[in-house]
């Protein structure tokens, strides 16, 4: 019961902190982030010359984006007196600043989806999905499904991707109400980039759920439901991809 009540409390907490990160960028904000991104390593003195600034508004600037984890401190020197920090933008900072990746995910996609072996377009989908599951599944607690689902649908809401929880406690039905992968959905035929969402989601929670719902259909959002089965962990098996790939 202790457990139980102590791993309930940290997914509340990290349901609360995925929701806290999503804050507004303001104009300035973005003007620090695009600065950190063009010169790393700045320190307050410097970004109050660039932006002409007091050094109070900058350290409020400052301290908001640490805070919402999209920039990094680090401290410079070891020696006596008062320390001086520097700043970095961390990997939220360097996707927000407008560093994008959409030109190579459609390139790759387009790499897998002229593969003519389904075996081997299948297995690279698997093996996609299952990385993509990896790092969602790092930030959710040991809890309930639902409390899983709830956590993993507040860090898609961070992501821009509209998402919230319905259904039973039992049997939860994460709603997706806007394609992550818009640009990778040519064909409304095709269904690989559900294929890829379903398992990725599927990896993410260490629980299998189902495309009840898709928008590909005519529905008003996508849904997947939790199935009554757990996921089964097994060792992928390794790839031989054909010699015209």
């Amino acid at each position: 019961m202790i457990a139980k009540q102590i791993s309930l409390q940290n997914s509340v907490v990290m349901e609360q902190a995925a929701h806290r990160e999503e804050i507004p960028i303001r104009p300035v904000d973005q003007l620090v982030l695009d600065l950190l991104r063009r010169e790393e390593g700045l320190s307050i003195q410097d970004l109050m010359d660039r932006l002409e600034v007091t050094a109070t508004a900058i350290r409020q600037r400052i301290d908001r984006l640490v805070d919402s984890g999209y920039i990094e401190r680090r401290k410079q020197g070891a020696g006596r007196g008062r320390p001086s920090f520097t700043y970095f933008l961390t990997d939220k900072g360097w996707r927000q600043a407008g560093v994008t990746y959409s030109e190579l995910a459609i390139s790759l996609w387009g790499v897998i989806q002229s593969i003519e072996s389904t075996e081997v377009k299948s297995q690279l989908i698997n093996r996609v999905a299952d990385r993509m599951g990896v790092m969602f599944r790092t930030m959710l607690p040991d809890a309930p499904l639902e409390e899983r689902m709830r956590i993993l649908a507040g860090l898609l809401n961070n992501r821009k991707v509209p998402s919230r929880v319905c259904g039973s406690e039992l049997l939860p039905i994460l709603e997706v109400q806007a394609c992550p992968y818009p640009d990778l959905v040519n064909d409304r035929s095709d269904r690989s980039v559900c294929e890829l969402e379903q398992k990725a989601l599927s990896a993410a929670l260490g629980h299998p759920v189902e495309l009840s719902q898709c928008r590909l259909d005519g529905h008003a959002c996508c849904q997947f439901t939790a199935t009554r089965q757990p996921v089964v962990q097994t060792q992928p098996n390794p790839i031989s991809l054909p010699s015209t790939v």
